[in-house]
């Protein structure tokens, strides 16, 4: 029998990498959904706030003492309001940043009826 120390080496080496890669995307996904779920609860924070009379200027600030990077959106329609919440998230996947350069945008929104 050959020492089979190498083989493994080899095998080890050449699995480490795709693993690795794989590791980082997980949890890249992880963070979107976890920003995404952070997102929705801050939306319905300002959906709330707005239908109990603040404007989209006082709560863009209430928000922004809150954490900063979150931007909020909303156009108006005959009867609707769309209301948008973004943010900007880095991911932290080795080699993404030569195939995306920018960083990515979680984002939510919410329609509600203007009255």
């Amino acid at each position: 029998m050959r020492n089979e120390k190498g083989q493994a080496l080899v095998e080890f080496v050449l699995i480490l990498p795709i693993t690795l890669i794989l590791i980082f995307c997980i949890v890249d996904f992880g963070r979107v959904i976890s920003l995404k779920n952070d997102l929705e609860n801050k939306t319905s924070d300002i959906v709330m706030l707005y239908q109990n009379g603040k404007t989209l200027d006082e709560i863009d600030s209430i928000i922004n003492k809150e954490q900063n990077g979150i931007k909020i959106d909303a156009s108006y329609n005959e009867d609707y309001i769309t209301i948008s919440v973004t943010k900007k998230i880095k991911p932290i996947t080795p080699g993404l940043s030569y195939i995306k350069e920018e960083l990515f945008d979680v984002s939510t929104s919410r329609v509600i009826k203007n009255e």
